[in-house]
C-alpha cells in the first residue's frame, strides 16, 4: 500500500483523508508498456501496439456508412494543408445566380466583372484604415465591414481572397498562415456569410470589433430581458430540493479529450507554433536540434496522444467505478471536445468523424454496457466552433452542418445510449436532446456554441439572445418537468461564466434566468468543460445582485480536461451521487503528471499512471457546519467562497487542483488573483462575470 502511495504522488498524511471506499482502494493506476491491444479490431502495419517508437494508428472503420478511413488521415507524416473533398458554402450572390449552395473546392465563379469590383473593396478598406476621415478605430472597423458586407452579397466568391490579402497587409492572423485561415478551406466561406448576413454597422459589427479588432468598440451590453410571458407558470413557492435518500450511486465525468491521431513521438514538444507533438514542429531558438522530444505519454504543449488516452481507458473504471467489483458507474457524462485542436485548413469531416468513432469506442470499453450521455465541444464539427442557427436563410445555410448532427447522434444510438426520439432531435437540432434515464433523471444536453465567442454566427442578429431556439426548448423540457416532478441534469461544454472570456452576454442571461427559474427543485446540477481547468461557479436568485448562501440556487461543475493542454495535467472525475435527488454528494479526481512522462521513454516496463488527486469534501469542506450526508449544492459551495474570504491559502489550495497539480500552475498569493477568483466562483453568466474588478486577467492558470 505504501508503495502505491508513493507512485501516486499522496502523502501518508493525505492517503489518511481519503474518503472510505477510496482508502481501501488502489490510489493509482499504472498501465502497461504497451497501448493496450484489445480496444481496435485492426492497425495499420507499422503502427501496431507490439511497437513503441510511434504512436498507434487503429484502422478505423465507420459503423455508420462503412467507409475505412485512409491512413494518411492520421498519419503524422502526411498531415494535410487542406481537404479538398468537403463543399464550402457561400451566401447567395446579387451579382449572379451562380452561387446557391455548397459547392466544390476546385469549383471557381471568379469574373473579370467580380475580380474588379474585389480590387476596390480592397482599396475602399485600405482607405479606410489608413485615411484620417474617420477618428475612432471601431469607426474605422465598422466602415470597412461594411464595404466587406457589400463586396460579399455580391461577388462572395471574392471575399475569402480579400480577407487573405488584408490578412497579409496588416497581420491580424494570430496562428497559421493568412492563406491556412481564411481561405473556403478554411474559414473564408463562413467571413462571407457572416458578412453578408450580419449588420455590420450596427451592434452586429460592434460585436465583431470588440471582439476581433482589439477590442475596438466597446462590448454592447447584455439586452435586458423582458421576462414577462416567457415561462408559462411562476416559480412555485415551495421551490426547494428533495430530500435525500442516503443512498450513492457512481457517475463518471469526462471532458475535453481532445485526441490527437497525428501526435508525432520524439517530435519538437517545445514548439514556438500551435499545436506541438507533430511532425513539422520546431523551436525557433533551436530549429535543428528537437529541445523537448515528444514524450509517448503527452506534453504540456499537446494533445492527447494514443498512448495516453489508452492508459486513460484502463485507468477509469479501475480507479473511478463503483459497485460490487470496483468497476462500475450507473451511466457517464462526457462535456465535449473530441477533436484535436487543429487549424480548420487542416481538419474535414472525415477527420471530425474520425475522431468520434475513435474516441466513443475507447469511452465504451471503459464504460462496459453503462450509458454515456454527450454534449458536442467547440472543437467537435468542422470548421471547428462554428453552428448556424436553423432559421437562416436559404435553408442550405441553415442545414450546412447537419451531416455532423446526424452522425454523431447516429454512433449515439448505435452505442445504446439514446434512443430514436433523442437521436431524430439531435439530429437536427445542433446535436442537443432530452432523455430521461431509467431512474428517472432527465438529461438536458445541449450546444453551447451559440453563446461561444468564436462561432461567428453568434453576430447574425445579437439582439436576440435565442437565435438557436435551443433556450425556448430547454425552458419547455424544464416545465415538463416541473410538472411531472421530475429531477433534471443539464450538459453543455463551455461554461457561460466563471471569468467569461468564452461566452457572449445575452444568451447566457437568457441562461441564467431559466436556471434561476427552475432551481433548485428541478434542475439538480449543472455541468461544462472547455476551460480544461477545475473550476466551478454558483448561480443565485435575483440575477445575482445578492451572492449569498441563503440565495444560492444551483451550481454548474466545470470538469477537468483529459488532454494536458496547455501547461495541465491530464485528469478525469467521478462523482458519487444520491440516486432519488441526483445531487452531488462528492466529487473525486484524478490526475496523471505529465511531467514525469519524459521519464517513461525509453523503456518497456510500464506505461504512465493516474493517482488519485482530491475529494471536494475533503479539500474544502473541513471549516464548513455541514451534514456528512448532505449534497454539496450551491449553498455548500457558497460557503467554500466564504472560507475563501476568510482565509485566502485556500485559494492557493483551489489553484493547484485548477490546474490539477502542475508543476506549470502559478501560485494565487495576491489580493488581485484571490478576489477575482472569489468574483468568478459566484459569476454563473458573461455579464455577471464582466463585474469582477480585474476582468478576465486571473481566470486561467495556463
Amino acid at each position: 500500500m505504501l508503495a502505491l502511495i508513493a507512485l501516486a504522488g499522496l502523502s501518508a498524511a493525505q492517503s489518511a483523508t481519503l474518503p472510505p471506499y477510496l482508502a481501501t482502494a488502489s490510489p493509482a493506476y499504472t498501465g502497461a508498456a504497451n497501448f493496450p491491444q484489445a480496444l481496435f479490431a485492426q492497425y495499420w502495419p507499422g503502427f501496431e501496439p507490439s511497437q513503441t517508437t510511434a504512436q498507434v494508428q487503429p484502422k478505423i472503420t465507420d459503423p455508420i456508412s462503412g467507409v475505412v478511413y485512409p491512413l494518411e488521415l492520421t498519419d503524422p507524416n502526411t498531415i494535410p494543408d487542406n481537404d479538398l473533398t468537403d463543399v464550402y458554402v457561400l451566401p447567395p450572390s446579387l451579382l449572379t445566380d451562380a452561387v446557391t449552395g455548397p459547392l466544390s473546392a476546385n469549383t471557381s465563379l471568379s469574373t473579370p466583372g467580380s475580380a474588379s469590383l474585389a480590387s476596390l473593396a480592397t482599396q475602399s478598406i485600405i482607405d479606410i484604415i489608413n485615411g484620417t476621415s474617420i477618428n475612432s478605430t471601431c469607426g474605422k472597423c465598422l466602415a470597412a465591414l461594411g464595404v466587406g458586407k457589400v463586396l460579399a452579397n455580391t461577388a462572395p466568391w471574392e471575399v475569402p481572397g480579400v480577407l487573405i490579402e488584408l490578412c497579409n497587409m496588416y497581420g491580424y492572423s494570430s496562428y497559421g498562415t493568412c492563406a491556412e485561415n481564411f481561405g473556403t478551406t478554411s474559414d473564408g466561406d463562413i467571413a462571407t456569410q457572416i458578412l453578408a448576413l450580419a449588420d455590420v454597422t450596427g451592434q452586429d459589427g460592434e460585436y465583431l470589433c470588440s471582439l476581433f479588432i482589439n477590442y475596438s468598440c466597446d462590448l454592447p451590453a447584455a439586452n435586458p430581458l423582458n421576462m414577462t410571458g416567457y415561462f408559462s407558470t411562476p416559480k412555485p413557492s415551495t421551490a426547494v430540493a428533495p430530500p435525500q435518500s442516503g443512498e450513492r450511486i457512481r457517475v463518471l465525468h469526462i471532458s475535453d479529450f481532445h485526441l490527437d491521431p497525428r501526435y508525432a513521438t520524439a517530435s519538437e514538444a517545445a514548439c514556438s507554433q500551435y499545436l506541438c507533438c507533430r511532425s513539422y514542429a520546431a523551436a525557433t531558438k533551436s530549429p535543428n536540434t528537437t529541445v523537448l522530444p515528444a514524450p509517448r505519454y503527452g506534453a504540456y504543449q499537446c494533445d492527447t496522444p494514443y498512448d495516453l488516452a489508452g492508459v486513460a481507458i484502463g485507468a477509469i473504471p479501475e480507479l473511478a467505478g463503483a459497485g460490487p467489483s470496483g468497476k462500475e458507474f450507473d451511466f457517464a457524462i462526457f462535456t465535449g471536445d473530441l477533436v484535436s485542436h487543429d487549424n480548420d485548413n487542416q481538419l474535414s469531416h472525415a477527420y471530425v468523424e474520425y475522431e468520434e468513432i475513435s474516441v466513443f469506442s475507447m469511452l465504451k470499453s471503459a464504460l462496459g454496457g453503462s450509458q454515456l450521455f454527450a454534449a458536442l465541444g467547440n472543437h467537435d464539427s468542422w470548421p471547428q466552433a462554428y453552428n448556424s442557427p436553423v432559421t437562416l436563410q436559404p435553408a442550405y445555410l441553415a442545414d450546412q452542418f447537419s451531416w455532423n448532427y446526424e452522425h454523431i447522434s447516429s454512433l449515439w444510438q448505435m452505442n445504446g445510449w439514446i434512443d430514436e426520439t433523442a437521436k431524430e432531435y439531435a439530429s437536427v437540432h445542433y446535436g442537443g436532446y432530452a432523455y430521461t434515464t431509467w431512474r428517472g433523471l432527465k438529461v438536458l444536453a445541449f450546444n453551447t456554441d451559440f453563446w461561444y465567442t468564436d462561432n461567428w454566427y453568434n453576430y447574425i442578429n445579437t439582439s436576440n439572445p435565442d437565435v438557436s431556439g435551443q433556450f425556448r426548448w430547454m425552458a419547455d423540457e424544464l416545465q415538463k418537468s416541473e410538472d411531472a416532478g421530475q429531477r433534471v441534469w443539464i450538459i453543455g461544454h463551455v461554461p457561460p461564466g466563471w471569468d467569461g472570456y468564452a461566452s457572449i452576454p445575452n444568451p447566457t442571461n437568457l441562461f441564467y434566468q431559466i436556471v434561476e427559474r427552475y432551481s433548485p427543485h428541478v434542475i439538480a446540477e449543472i455541468f461544462f468543460g472547455h476551460n480544461h481547468e477545475d473550476e466551478f461557479s454558483v448561480f443565485y436568485a435575483n440575477n445575482g445582485t445578492n451572492a449569498s448562501a441563503a440565495t444560492a440556487l444551483a451550481t454548474s461543475w466545470i470538469a477537468p480536461s483529459l488532454t494536458p493542454l496547455t501547461n495541465l495535467n491530464s485528469g478525469f472525475r467521478a462523482y458519487d451521487i444520491d440516486p432519488v435527488t441526483f445531487n452531488v454528494l462528492d466529487s473525486y479526481t484524478w490526475i496523471s503528471n505529465i511531467s514525469a512522462a519524459s521519464a517513461l521513454d525509453n523503456q518497456t516496463a510500464h506505461g504512465a499512471s493516474y493517482s488519485f488527486e482530491y475529494s471536494a469534501r475533503e479539500a474544502y469542506g473541513a471549516n464548513i457546519s455541514w451534514p456528512a450526508s448532505a449534497p454539496l449544492n450551491a449553498t455548500w459551495w457558497h460557503l467554500v467562497t466564504e472560507q475563501w474570504e476568510i482565509n485566502p491559502s485556500l485559494v492557493e489550495r483551489f489553484t493547484i487542483y485548477q490546474g490539477k497539480n502542475s508543476v506549470k500552475t502559478t501560485n494565487c498569493t495576491s489580493e488581485a488573483c484571490v478576489s477575482s477568483k472569489i468574483c468568478y466562483a459566484r459569476s454563473g453568466s458573461f455579464p455577471i462575470s464582466g463585474l469582477c474588478p480585474y476582468g478576465s486577467d486571473y481566470g486561467s492558470v495556463q
